[in-house]
């Protein structure tokens, strides 16, 4: 019975042994499979997307934001600009007569010269209020108030170009992707084709040498554009992981075309309303109030100061002058100020100013005439992509039609095989051209959308 259960014991540990021999490996290769089969795994590019991602990751987005928020607390400190300053000071020193007591108590401006050797103490609250400054405050504010509104134009204006770069981007990775499917199947065909051609050189038909070597050229033209679409939609991908944030395998993506009906667009674009007109505008603005800051920066300017001062002193020691402070005096009084010569600083300024002003203005006639200029080029576009659209598209109908005929011919030997895969390719083309179209005219529609605000909101 002992010899039994021993032997039932050694199998049982050989068996876990077996066991755990062969599933550790099992499980690694499991593993591996499933990264392999996960980075294999297709991605597929959805328009919308991908823009709500650059947004979410766009660097010049977020700084504009806190731009804005700068902006906000320049606000705060130009508002600070209304309210009374009020400081404390406390001074502890020590006087030598060099006099030994002979000469009398003098005072010249704000310093005072007693006439025996002391430690003495001083500490008093100071305040100011400026009382009227013909309105260069109001002013101040108002250029800080206009500078929150010219950063929130920024951001508009961030996230509208962001908009259209990605809208740029993928527009031309969608057409290479489309492309460079269709050349892998037109590769197909062409080696079919180039095969059939040979069968029909072998067997004495009229096919001659030179078409055969023709379509065999055209298949290695095909070989030499696939290599080239493969590394422009690599670069492409590049451009997009930079908007996105996000790396994409050209080998494991998918590009879906632009979703949504483009009839619906409604044409609202507003040149005075667009960011770039607003930004000058607000900037002109910002010109014009520091230019009566300026202005009214030379007139008098009344304020408001007071004082209340504790004081103490000692003739040796230091600690009694500090203890024995006390109520001094205090002080209130109106002051005046009245810039007389600054060595012709604020003219020179005034002058600087008035001239931003004029640049700005031409430099927003300029930009709104490219930008004008622009969308103008961007409907006539649309416009002759719809009608290439209608006409590509009947074309196309044609041509299917066509296909379907020489299939039915060549299954009926009425015409060769070649020609039937010359049609087949001839239709993969036209679908291309057509989906080229397609793609463009979405591209513009949703750049006129851009530009005229229906997307990017306030």
């Amino acid at each position: 019975m002992l010899v039994s259960k021993n032997s039932r014991l050694m199998k049982g540990s050989c068996w876990r042994c077996h066991y755990r021999w062969w599933v550790s490996p099992l499980l690694f290769l499991l593993m591996i499979f499933w990264c392999a089969v996960d980075s294999m795994a297709v991605r597929v590019l959805d328009y919308d997307e991908v823009t709500g991602k650059a947004l979410r990751h766009a660097h010049d987005i977020r700084m504009s934001q806190l731009d804005i928020n700068i902006s906000r607390s320049a606000l705060k400190s130009a508002y600070s600009l209304y309210y009374p300053t009020i400081s404390a000071r406390c001074n502890t020193e020590y006087v030598k007569d060099l006099t030994d007591g002979t000469a009398q108590v003098n005072a010249v401006g704000n310093t005072v010269f007693v006439q025996n050797t002391l430690y003495q103490s001083a500490f008093m609250f100071v305040g100011n209020y400026n009382l009227f400054d013909f309105g260069v405050t109001q002013k101040k504010v108002f250029i800080a108030d206009r500078d929150i509104h010219e950063k929130k134009n920024i951001h508009k204006q961030s996230v509208r170009d962001i908009k259209l770069k990605v809208l740029n981007t993928y527009s031309n990775l969608l057409a290479c992707y489309e492309e460079l499917e269709t050349k892998k199947e037109l590769l197909k065909l062409s080696k079919e084709l180039s095969l059939t051609k040979e069968r029909l050189f072998a067997a004495g038909s009229t096919i001659s040498r030179i078409d055969m070597v023709d379509e065999a050229l055209k298949t290695v033209k095909t070989v030499d554009d696939i290599d080239n679409l493969t590394a422009r939609l690599k670069s492409l991908l590049w451009d997009l992981s930079f908007l996105t944030g996000e790396e994409y395998g050209a080998d494991t993506v998918k590009v879906n075309r632009f979703r949504g009906h483009e009839e619906d667009f409604v044409d609202t674009f507003d040149l005075e309303n667009t960011p770039e007109s607003r930004i000058y505008s607000l900037e002109i603005q910002k010109k014009k109030a520091h230019l009566q800051v300026l202005q009214r920066g030379l007139l008098p300017q009344l304020a408001l100061y007071s004082s209340y001062v504790w004081y103490g002193s000692h003739p040796s020691e230091l600690d009694t002058s500090a203890q024995s402070v006390r109520s001094r005096n205090f002080s209130v009084g109106l002051s005046i100020t009245v810039p007389l010569f600054e060595g012709f600083k604020t003219p020179a300024e005034i002058e600087k100013v008035r001239l931003e002003m004029e640049r700005l203005t031409v430099e927003k006639e300029r930009k709104l005439a490219e930008l004008s200029n622009r969308y103008a080029k961007l409907r006539e576009a649309g416009k002759a992509y719809a009608q290439s659209v209608a006409n590509q598209h009947n074309m196309l109908m044609q041509v299917e039609e066509k296909l379907d005929m020489a299939h039915r011919l060549a299954d009926q030997k009425a015409i060769e095989w070649a020609d039937f895969l010359n049609q087949k390719m001839e239709l993969l083309n036209q679908k291309l051209e057509f989906a080229k179209t397609m793609t463009a005219k979405s591209a513009t529609i949703r750049e006129l959308r851009i530009l005229s605000l229906s997307e990017a909101g306030d």
